[in-house]
């Protein structure tokens, strides 16, 4: 599908993994960790989003970046169609807010020129999934290190939005504060003490996948909360 210039459109997506230590730390019952669940679910939605609907295939464009002490671009921005597979997620130590917020700020802006040159380019959308607190050396990172960061990525043009998907001790504040707003409802979605990590994190796989396959086939963002999680007031 194209739009009235012509052009064929591009629906940029980032999917940003939290890959600190307390997503990898092995369970006491020998259940898969966060980590493992997620490095699956990573994997299965692209594979689900390529064997779905051709125009969704074609016209979403799926990048992974994963953080923890240092970030890592694990998969540039590809079509579904185009994506052979995805690179393994490589574990890390800690939680770096500052250091992936700035990296996703040039990391939009070099795709965005990249893309524009041959599609019309519609907003991106970040999902921002975590389990902790910014966590740096040997303290939390507070709010005024990586705030600026956070709201230059948001400031870029065209708008991404924003949607932090959290669980474990991330507290709610943390992820009012990544999340951007849509309609007037803030992009923030907080797992239940009582719901796994295996429970919630295969529902934001399937609340991507749904949210990107709208937003292409309705033409504009469409984000769909995950089983398992509430949506932040």
């Amino acid at each position: 599908m194209r739009s009235a210039n012509g052009r064929p459109r591009a629906f940029p997506f980032y999917i940003v993994c939290d890959v600190s230590h307390s997503m990898h730390t092995a369970r006491d019952d020998g259940r898969p960790t966060p980590f493992e669940i997620l490095s699956n679910c990573v994997g299965e939605l692209l594979f689900e989003l390529e064997a779905g609907d051709p125009g969704v295939s074609e016209a979403a464009h799926v990048a992974v970046v994963s953080f923890s002490d240092k970030v890592e671009l694990v998969l540039p921005l590809t079509r579904p169609c185009d994506a052979i597979r995805v690179p393994a997620l490589r574990p890390g130590r800690q939680t770096d807010y500052l250091g992936v917020f700035s990296e996703l700020v040039k990391i939009l802006q070099k795709d965005h020129r990249k893309l524009s040159r041959q599609f019309d380019v519609r907003a991106p959308v970040v999902f921002f999934i975590t389990d902790g607190e910014p966590y740096v050396g040997e303290s939390h990172q507070d709010v005024e290190i990586w705030g600026p960061a956070r709201d230059r990525l948001a400031a870029l043009q065209p708008a991404p939005y924003i949607v932090a998907l959290g669980f474990g001790t991330v507290r709610e504040e943390t992820l009012r504060r990544v999340a951007s707003t849509l309609r007037g409802e803030v992009l923030a979605f907080a797992g239940e003490v009582a719901t796994g990590a295996a429970t919630v994190l295969h529902g934001i796989a399937q609340a991507v996948s749904d949210s990107i396959s709208a937003s292409v086939n309705r033409n504009t963002a469409v984000l769909r909360g995950p089983d398992g999680m509430r949506q932040l007031r």
